[in-house]
């Protein structure tokens, strides 16, 4: 249960440090299986993410040494400065979230599938437009439209909250 209740933020800090989806989701499965593995040597009544976030991180260096031959890993001094910004910014991104899930359940049916066939299930644009018959610029507009729409939402929520 505790696995599961933490996924998306494995996922996120996976995705943060590779940013790539299709990776991320490779080494969160990975790390997955790791945590399986050894999940007797978590003592209970401990911090369960910060022991998956471990986990993870591990996977995260393997996964990068096998791919070291690739220009688009991210140095060491990268993966710092990620680990120093997360460090600081944890509540504030935080809170953040919460408000883009209720700006996201304000939206319409309709604006929530496309969200999610773009961002969820990672359908490019063009293949967006062929389901819906729709042409690629009238998605690019409307995608473009509904991200200032969630950011000006959000934004308008942390304004009340006097964030």
């Amino acid at each position: 249960m505790l696995l599961t209740k933490c996924q998306s933020r494995l996922y996120g800090f996976l995705f943060k440090r590779l940013a790539d989806r299709e990776q991320a989701r490779e080494v969160l499965q990975q790390t997955n299986l790791v945590l399986c593995r050894k999940a007797s040597d978590y003592r209970a009544g401990t911090n369960f993410f910060a022991w998956a976030v471990t986990v993870a991180r591990y996977q995260f260096m393997s996964y990068r040494t096998t791919q070291a031959r690739n220009r688009l890993v991210f140095t060491d001094q990268v993966g710092l400065l990620i680990d120093q910004e997360e460090e600081v910014a944890p509540p504030f991104i935080t809170q953040c979230l919460v408000h883009l899930r209720h700006c996201i359940q304000a939206l319409s049916g309709d604006n929530r599938d496309l969200l999610e066939k773009r961002y969820d299930a990672g359908q490019s644009i063009k293949q967006i437009s062929a389901v819906l018959d729709r042409s690629v610029g009238s998605i690019k507009v409307k995608l473009h439209r509904l991200r200032r729409s969630l950011m000006d939402c959000i934004q308008g929520r942390l304004k009340e909250e006097g964030t």
